[in-house]
């Protein structure tokens, strides 16, 4: 793979003509004609050229920012992602860029062009929920700017990952349920293309099957937004056997959660009972306290950022294996199980 980013002269190569036309061309100078200017433009979007100027600085990588990309920063979880990624970034005497995608996957196309632009030596990102496909995040890597996923992450990508153990987490979450005597666990994940979801499912059933309990997939929500959660929470606890408790997989399923059970004026946990992935202050804001598993958003972010670093010194080349960290987490004893 090449790690140079392509410049002028590789496309000038490509169309047997001079670097200056090229030039040229991609300023749309009238000197140039259109049949040119076209080729050169085509040729410029299959090599995935960028600016010049820009390409220039993936050579040098003296800009001393680190690009950071979330969903939304006002969500519990993610500022405690920032604060552990900024705590290692200023260690080292870099700057952070911070753009939030809003859950859209135009404007995640558009932070990376953004994070490009503004010469970021590495990029840390957690993918949004409407993106389903990911050649955005290949360019990066065909290019050559180091780039970590956290949280929501992309699978089977040539790039380093840092998750809580997921499996793990949920298991020990459902498994509580199932010690205070629980048997019909309702379990809401978010977007099941993403990776976070699928784990989080495989703890919950893994759970289960070794209780002896069947999987009820009409127990199982695929919810992305709290209204979302809400809504089916609802159609599960109208249900003629509802279920006795239910874990939410983030603070976002977790809100719609608790709007249902309020609704239904219900009592936790005499009559349900809820276990989730939260983080403080989040599950303090409820009567009583919530039952949790830690997230570790700190510690990821601290992790995430000192694997790009290692990249950035060279201790790992852009080329070598990705490397996928799993943080053990905690559970938190509420008082909704």
């Amino acid at each position: 793979m090449k790690n140079n980013p392509i410049t002028i002269s590789d496309i000038a190569k490509v169309l047997g003509i001079s670097k200056s036309t090229v030039s040229r061309a991609l300023k749309n100078h009238p000197d140039i004609s259109q049949v040119t200017k076209d080729a050169v433009r085509g040729v410029a979007e299959n090599l995935k050229y960028i600016p010049n100027t820009v390409a220039a600085s993936f050579r040098n990588r003296k800009s001393k920012i680190v690009g950071l990309i979330v969903p939304q920063i006002s969500y519990f979880f993610f500022p405690s992602y920032v604060r552990g990624i900024e705590e290692v970034a200023h260690k080292r005497g870099y700057n952070l860029l911070i753009l939030q995608s809003n859950e859209s996957y135009e404007r995640e196309v558009e932070n990376l062009n953004i994070l490009i632009a503004n010469n970021v030596e590495g990029i840390l990102s957690s993918v949004s929920l409407e993106t389903k496909k990911f050649d955005h995040f290949q360019h990066i890597i065909d290019i050559g700017l180091p780039i970590v996923f956290f949280d929501r992450v992309v699978k089977d990508m040539n790039a380093d990952t840092v998750l809580v153990d997921d499996v793990t987490g949920s298991f020990k979450a459902v498994n509580r349920l199932l010690e205070a005597g629980r048997k019909r666990i309702a379990i809401c994940v978010g977007n099941r293309n993403l990776l976070i979801s699928q784990n989080r499912l495989q703890g919950y059933k893994t759970a289960l099957v070794q209780k002896g309990i069947p999987v009820d997939e009409e127990l199982v929500l695929s919810c992305e937004t709290p209204e979302e959660t809400e809504q089916e929470t609802l159609r599960l606890l109208n249900m003629k056997n509802p279920p006795d408790s239910i874990f939410a997989i983030s603070d976002l399923t977790m809100t719609g959660v608790m709007k249902a059970i309020f609704q239904k004026n219900l009592k936790v946990p005499h009559d349900i009972s809820v276990i989730g992935f939260c983080e403080e202050p989040f599950r303090s804001m409820y009567n009583p306290p919530l039952s949790a598993i830690e997230p570790m958003g700190f510690e990821i972010g601290k992790k995430a950022t000192e694997l790009l670093f290692e990249r950035l010194d060279g201790f790992t080349t852009i080329n070598s294996e990705p490397r996928v960290i799993y943080l053990d987490s905690n559970l938190i004893e509420g008082g909704s199980t």
